[in-house]
């Protein structure tokens, strides 16, 4: 969830998944940061004609994002994604 229409920082996210990202790289084991975007098209991804998938799927598989943290329902058409 956003504070703002067009969050630009990671300040202006609050929730579930911010708290879980900020407990977790607050470990002391843990090497880590992170910047919360809003992905691109708004959307959690879809695999079209092309075969090619929009939304946080194709960004993570496009390499414009290494990792993408969500609550995410996976059904058959993201096994084998």
């Amino acid at each position: 969830m956003t504070k703002k229409d067009n969050p630009t920082s990671n300040e202006d996210f609050e929730g579930y998944i911010p708290d879980l990202l900020e407990k977790l790289a607050s470990q002391p084991d843990c090497d880590c940061n992170f910047t919360l975007k809003l992905v691109e098209d708004g959307k959690y991804g879809v695999q079209g004609k092309d075969l090619r998938w929009s939304g946080m799927v194709g960004e993570v598989l496009s390499g414009v994002r290494t990792q993408r943290v969500t609550a995410f329902v996976c059904n058959f058409c993201y096994i084998d994604v």
